[in-house]
């Protein structure tokens, strides 16, 4: 790719698109200056560029550089292609940060409102009021865990403009209550909490062996964003280095059939349980409930990685050697959540790194 953009350049050296998407593959290359190098040279042939600036975002992010992070990806808004959702119509100004009635609106996918609602507490404390908007799904774990003067709608339409004097998007908070690694230490050990009587049905029919340990399994993606297949790994993968462990397993993963759960059973080293009446795409309070269940949760880089650690359950994150910005650049703690670990691959495609690391982590935990 990067001889492409080279290629490209030399024919027309003021190519901002080149630069800037040059910038890209050297930052997953881990050539991180060089990175900034061509976003800046992307940026002084088209001063505008808000790709550009957003990229720069996402690799100061990647750094730890906070501040300058969220600030760059202001931007965001203005990358059409982004598929981040629609910005709020409204005739009423941005928060500041001052005492005022504040509506606070979604945007990105489940899983970022998720990680992004550690930030509501902060805005509630500073607001006079608190009106979010949250995907419907997570209404009933959110209306449990929050102070109650923190309002939540699942439709900005059902709200008129009298009900807010400003506004603001759920992301944008993190200019306001993120600036540096310390800043994350407040929410990081857990926000969210899963019904109790559920969450116990749930280990009470799962659990057969009294001594065993129940492990939450997640093993693939069906995103359509960029990389998202990477983050995928084969279940014969998990068992191999999972199945003389003493665990009992249950599968947290949306989007399976019950035939194909069986057809799995059927060629790996473990037996993978299901709750069949918990729709896990759809019924999201009841997904808290069955990951608060367990004692472990192994996962790819999806909703329930978020959900594990907004509810403080031990949680092991299987990553990419290109993996999200949120994750940092090399290390095995998560700011975000102080009950995440995180294995990284160590060569691209190849799992076989970060599940040795995990099986002998787990071993160690339960020896």
């Amino acid at each position: 790719a990067i001889a492409a953009y080279n290629k490209a350049l030399s024919i027309k050296p003021d190519y901002a698109e080149a630069y800037n998407n040059m910038g890209n593959a050297l930052k997953d290359q881990g050539k991180l200056d060089e990175a900034i190098a061509a976003y800046n040279k992307a940026l002084s042939i088209k001063p505008d560029y808000a790709e550009a600036y957003n990229n720069m975002g996402r690799l100061h992010w990647l750094q730890g550089n906070f501040k300058k992070a969220f600030e760059l990806l202001e931007y965001r808004w203005l990358v059409k292609k982004l598929k981040i959702g629609e910005a709020l119509k409204t005739s009423k100004p941005e928060w500041k940060g001052g005492k005022e009635r504040l509506f606070v609106w979604k945007e990105q996918g489940i899983g970022d409102e998720v990680m992004f609602s550690s930030l509501l507490i902060d805005a509630g404390k500073q607001a006079s009021s608190l009106i979010v908007e949250c995907d419907h799904r997570l209404l009933p774990i959110y209306e449990r865990s929050f102070p109650s003067n923190i309002t939540f709608t699942d439709d900005r339409k059902k709200l008129n403009e009298k009900d807010f004097e400003s506004h603001i998007a759920i992301g944008s908070l993190l200019n306001h209550f993120r600036s540096d690694r310390r800043d994350f230490a407040k929410s990081a050990a857990g926000w969210l909490k899963a019904e109790q009587d559920r969450t116990k049905n749930f280990r009470t029919s799962l659990l057969t062996q009294p001594k065993s340990k129940l492990i939450g399994l997640s093993w693939f993606t069906k995103s359509d964003k960029a990389n998202s297949n990477l983050r995928s790994i084969e279940v014969e993968w998990l068992s191999d280095h999972l199945h003389s462990l003493p665990f009992e397993f249950v599968s947290l993963q949306y989007g399976l059939p019950k035939e194909e759960l069986s057809e799995i059973n059927s060629k790996v080293k473990i037996d993978i349980q299901s709750v069949e009446e918990l729709n896990l795409f759809q019924d999201i309070d009841g997904l808290a409930s069955l990951i608060s269940a367990c004692d472990i949760v192994i996962s790819i880089d999806n909703i329930n990685v978020h959900l594990a650690g907004a509810l403080g359950v031990d949680t092991r994150v299987l990553l990419p050697e290109i993996s999200d910005e949120r994750w940092g650049a090399a290390s095995e703690l998560s700011y975000w959540y102080d009950s995440v670990t995180l294995y990284r691959q160590k060569k691209r495609e190849d799992w076989s790194a970060p599940l040795l690391h995990l099986r002998k982590d787990l071993l160690d935990v339960f020896r």
